[in-house]
């Protein structure tokens, strides 16, 4: 069942006088309980079409439908969990009312499988620092506390937006091994916006590539690697098979020529 179905979706900015065309004709759909990545040069739209989804501003034109409806009603539902690039947390309140934020916000626990704040700081691994302010954490720990507060409504649908951009390499394979392990017990559609080869190919079931500006969906590429996904997958000639494919949509016969 298709759960996020995208058609023909259009996004122009005004800047000054002139109109900027940041996604163009851009038709995608990702089945409930998937896990899509976006990938694209920067500036090609794909925060622009996070933010479409997350309905927090409308496509120019096309259309945006989850669960047959417009995004604007999935997120008066709170069905739509968004983690950005920076981690936008409120800087007088601890790590762990900023995590247990959004559960003020609804006015308690959203169901029985729900993670506690507690259970989603130490997933994060910041156990320890449950009444730390933000200036007192890392750049990277801020961005793991923001990741436990989009978890903590249980969101049918989770945007990431470069995520673990910020992390060190190892915690950033760390992460991506425990946003997989919720999403699986979740079953939340997921999709990722990342300017990583290696981790598209890791964490998705289809990876989305987009062009240089205006942005458009190029290609779709499925990923047949077995889930679990495990770490020594990377090593597997299907993974680097399938990050050569993802390469090769993206820089078409500069990849070519690079062979």
């Amino acid at each position: 069942m298709d759960h996020l179905v995208i058609v023909n979706a259009s996004k122009q900015f005004k800047l000054g006088k002139e109109y900027v065309v940041a996604i163009e004709d851009v038709d995608m759909t990702l089945k409930e309980g998937e896990f899509g990545a976006l990938i694209g040069p920067s500036g090609c739209g794909k925060s622009t079409l996070l933010r479409l989804i997350a309905d927090i501003f409308p496509p120019t034109s096309g259309s945006i439908l989850i669960d047959g409806e417009p995004p604007a009603k999935a997120r008066l539902q709170h069905r739509i969990g968004f983690v950005f690039q920076d981690a936008t947390l409120l800087p007088w309140r601890t790590v762990y009312d900023n995590v247990q934020l959004p559960l003020e916000i609804v006015g308690g626990k959203v169901d029985d499988r729900s993670l506690s704040p507690e259970e989603l700081i130490s997933l994060v691994g910041l156990d320890g620092f449950e009444g730390a302010r933000p200036t007192q954490l890392s750049g990277g720990m801020q961005q793991r506390a923001a990741i436990a507060r989009a978890l903590v409504l249980r969101p049918q649908v989770l945007l990431l937006d470069e995520p673990f951009g910020a992390l060190d390499e190892i915690t950033r394979q760390r992460m991506n091994l425990e946003l997989l392990r919720i999403w699986t017990e979740a079953k939340t559609t997921a999709l990722l916006v990342t300017h990583s080869i290696n981790e598209a190919v890791f964490m998705a079931d289809r990876i989305f590539v987009l062009s240089s500006r205006p942005g458009r969906l190029t290609d779709t590429i499925s990923v047949e690697l077995p889930r679990p996904r495990e770490l020594q997958m990377m090593r597997t000639p299907e993974f680097f098979d399938t990050v050569n494919r993802v390469r090769d949509a993206l820089f078409g016969e500069e990849a070519a020529d690079a062979d």
